[in-house]
């Protein structure tokens, strides 16, 4: 762009000078018009070697999704900055009491892949799913608003008086009810409609689902988990990929090829974290809850049929009690499973750790030898294999949504996962 300022500029200097030329003397005319022609070819040229520049650049950008492109410098960095600690990382102590330590610098590695991974989780199905999990937020708050309404009409008065004035009538409170229940509605069906586009965008990035499995996904405490570590290791193999590309022009430099293999290095240790996260999650807070709802669940069992047994109630009230019982027995089963999904999850989740780990080991030694730049074309090459099959969400063949009963005992525990 530059270039074409600058010979857009000569140009017009040239023609004015050609044009004053004309008018004083005729014998400057022929020397212009040579001036002229020459300055045609010469301009032409730099335009078309401008052109070739944007358009090589435009070819780089294309082999990678505009959403990574564009955020391209600011990953880049993030991930220099990661390598910079973890090089840092193997110097210092296990424990300092002033100063920095093992403990402390890993944290600033944790969060520098943090912001990696928040860039990562961009792209269509990303957007997608931030979509959805707005939509969800905004229907359970509308939900809680429309039960304080209608438990606000029971006392709201027909009309109010100069000393009520500031209080809501029940034809009000009508009012609002009815646009609320319509913006519910409205919003109900957006999010059916997001939930099939997401669904569509997950299958763009490899991710087959049946339609089981789907609830199971869109319902489930780790569903949200699941769906950003698939987007994230779609968008690491297309970075990966890139970087098999730059690292096939400059063949010679030790330092360009410490620097690939070296964030090379930091998408694995990022992949690695993302799914030790979910891991963590299932271990230190969905199963311990779970474990949790089944005792209190087992408890009112209990206490439900012990007294639905007892002549001191009516028959009515003890037929309510065993259908409370009924309904813990359900939500016991329904946790039972839950856990049966993360136990599965998480054993799956393990054998992508165990695989990755074993691809960082090697990229690591190759990071720390600063090999030539063919084979660490030939191991980010392999690596990329790797992604391919680690990418793969394998859901469980749990069909527990054998009832719209259990459903929706599904959708209440995971509400109480989540909080």
């Amino acid at each position: 762009m530059r270039k074409r300022l600058i010979a857009g500029l000569i140009m017009f200097c040239v023609l004015c000078s050609a044009s004053y030329a004309e008018d004083e003397d005729s014998s400057w005319t022929g020397y212009f018009t040579g001036a002229w022609d020459s300055m045609y070819d010469y301009v032409a040229g730099w335009f078309a070697g401008d052109e070739e520049t944007e358009s090589k650049t435009e070819t780089k950008e294309e082999t990678l999704p505009p959403h990574i492109a564009s955020e391209w410098d600011e990953l880049t960095n993030t991930l220099g900055d990661t390598l910079t600690l973890r090089d840092k990382q193997e110097k210092l102590p296990d424990y300092a009491l002033f100063g920095e330590d093992k403990n402390t610098n890993g944290k600033k590695i944790n969060a520098l892949l943090d912001r990696a991974i928040s860039m990562l989780t961009n792209g269509e199905a990303g957007d997608i799913r931030k979509q959805s999990e707005e939509l969800k937020a905004k229907i359970k708050s509308q939900r809680l608003e429309l039960d304080e309404l209608r438990n606000k009409r029971i006392t709201a008065p027909d009309k109010t008086s100069m000393f009520t004035f500031w209080k809501m009538t029940r034809s009000k409170a009508d009012v609002k009810i009815s646009e609320l229940e319509e913006s519910i509605r409205h919003n109900e069906e957006s999010l059916t409609e997001v939930n099939a586009k997401l669904t569509n965008a997950l299958r763009n990035v490899g991710l087959e689902l049946e339609e089981s499995q789907i609830d199971i996904l869109m319902n489930s405490a780790t569903g949200d988990d699941l769906m950003q570590n698939t987007i994230i290791f779609t968008n690491v193999k297309s970075i990966v990929a890139k970087l098999e590309e730059l690292a096939q022009n400059d063949t010679n430099s030790l330092e360009t090829t410490r620097k690939y293999t070296g964030m090379y290095l930091v998408l694995n240790d990022l992949l690695i974290h993302t799914q030790e996260e979910l891991v963590r999650k299932i271990d230190g807070e969905y199963k311990p809850k779970l474990n949790v709802i089944i005792r209190e669940a087992q408890d009112l069992r209990n206490d439900a049929l012990r007294k639905s047994r007892m002549n001191t109630y009516s028959q009515t009230q003890r037929d309510s009690f065993e259908l409370n019982a009924e309904s813990n027995g359900m939500t016991i089963r329904v946790a039972r499973l839950y856990i049966d999904l993360l136990n599965s999850q998480r054993a799956g989740t393990m054998e992508s750790i165990k695989s990755l780990k074993l691809n960082r080991d090697l990229a690591e030694n190759t990071y720390r030898t600063v090999r030539s730049s063919g084979e660490l074309r030939s191991l980010i090459h392999s690596g990329l294999s790797l992604f391919d099959a680690v990418n793969e969400l394998k859901m469980p063949e749990l069909k527990i949504f054998e009832s719209d009963a259990m459903r929706i005992e599904f959708e209440k525990i995971s509400g109480r996962l989540k909080k």
